[in-house]
């Protein structure tokens, strides 16, 4: 199949998973507050490096984290190459509360990127991926007092906001490099809360669908120096800007019964209320360092900060529970030989760490995330690109102080493909 071809083919199931990007990554009690769970913007190259990955990065795949490196390796030679990438993840998690242990599997699409080289030191990108997951349902017991009788009530959360950003990335003088995004953000969060009488089959449902949408930016900046013939230090930063996402509300109530046949209406949904809501984003800074020996070893810590504070959500409860959220990242990669005609020599090897203060706060404890990685990524052979596969392990919150405890397994799978673009002959 041609790379045209394959380009075409990808389109197509990148406009078909639009939506699939606002659906769960496993379902979580976290992502059920405000706007839902902000989705992390690395590829399976970075999940494997604990998520580092603002200050360096290599023509196999895009780099979502900083802008400003877009335009990286774009261009070799008289070659100009074009790099298309599409990514998935999956979790497994086990979510214990007290005496109460779930677990649950979710697998979706997370990324998609098209990036185009316009001029030797100029290119373009085109991406698509999930910015906040809701996904969480809760199910409980309410005891009549004085009674025999309960209520069974259950809460579900779905939705999400899925952002697409088109990219400008430029190399202002050499080993400088400057980018910036513009962002659309959209989707929809829904809450359903649905009670019964134990025992009865009939139950009410009271629905809230909101709906949001609007735009931002984020630009980034990167700096590459030579220490000696081997051995380059690199810096990056990026900031993203905060902004109010304007949308609707709809509130509705409906009569249903269940016979165990599945649900049917007694009562259609009855519209209680539509009214205009905003919400904001909150803006965020990342830093990072490396030191790089091309196509050999990286070694990168990055910081970063979400400033939560003062957000305004259509959520209360999330203006009560939300703060600035903080996160450190360390990774390592190594290729054997990049010049070696083995196959194994040309791979990519990565190791890394994370650890994140989430803006979670919950009677006054924060909520801390703590996790390992590691992964390969593997030569397609003829064709140029890679197939990236990382695995990340580790825990979130705890099971005491009314936290709720989550360990989770991630996998993370990218593949990469690169075409040269547009080539002009050259006649000497």
């Amino acid at each position: 199949m041609s790379f045209k071809n394959k380009l075409f083919f990808s389109l197509i199931i990148a406009t078909q998973s639009t939506l699939v990007f606002a659906q769960g990554h496993g379902s979580s009690p976290y992502s059920s507050i405000g706007i839902g769970e902000t989705a992390s913007e690395t590829v399976a190259a970075q999940d494997m490096m604990g998520g580092a990955g603002v200050s360096f990065t290599n023509s196999f795949y895009v780099n979502h984290l900083n802008p400003a490196l877009m335009v990286k390796n774009r261009s070799i030679g008289f070659n100009k190459y074009v790099s298309l990438n599409i990514g998935m993840t999956g979790s497994y998690k086990t979510i214990a509360q007290g005496n109460q242990i779930t677990d649950n599997f979710g697998l979706n699409m997370n990324n998609f990127s098209f990036v185009f080289p316009i001029k030797n030191k100029w290119a373009m990108g085109f991406s698509m991926r999930p910015y906040t997951v809701s996904d969480y349902v809760s199910t409980k017991t309410i005891d009549f007092v004085g009674s025999s009788e309960s209520k069974v009530e259950e809460i579900r959360n779905q939705g999400g906001l899925s952002r697409v950003a088109f990219t400008n990335s430029f190399e202002i003088v050499k080993g400088l490099y400057f980018g910036v995004d513009g962002q659309y953000n959209f989707g929809y969060i829904s809450r359903d809360t649905s009670s019964n009488m134990e025992g009865f089959s009939t139950y009410q449902r009271y629905s809230s669908r909101t709906n949001l949408h609007g735009a931002s930016a984020r630009t980034g900046l990167a700096y590459q120096q030579k220490i000696n013939k081997k051995w380059k230090l690199n810096f990056g930063t990026m900031y993203q800007l905060g902004n109010t996402l304007k949308g609707d509300q709809i509130r509705t109530y409906s009569l249903l019964s269940d016979n165990g046949s599945g649900p049917a209406y007694v009562q259609l949904p009855d519209t209680l209320n539509i009214s205009n809501v905003s919400s904001g984003i909150p803006s965020s800074y990342k830093v990072g360092l490396s030191l790089e020996k091309t196509y050999n070893w990286i070694f990168a810590a990055d910081y970063g900060k979400t400033l939560w504070t003062g957000v305004n959500q259509f959520d209360p409860n999330a203006n009560n529970t939300m703060q600035d959220a903080t996160e450190m990242n360390f990774g390592m990669e190594w290729m054997p030989n990049s010049s070696s005609s083995k196959y194994l020599n040309q791979a990519f090897y990565r190791f890394g760490y994370k650890q994140v203060q989430t803006p979670y706060v919950i009677n006054g404890n924060r909520v801390l995330d703590n996790s390992l990685s590691l992964g390969i990524s593997l030569p397609l052979g003829k064709v140029p690109g890679y197939v990236d596969l990382a695995v990340m392990v580790g825990r979130r919150g705890k099971n005491s102080g009314g936290q709720i405890q989550e360990n989770y397994t991630k996998i993370s799978m990218n593949v990469s493909l690169m075409s040269v673009w547009f080539n002009k002959q050259r006649i000497d």
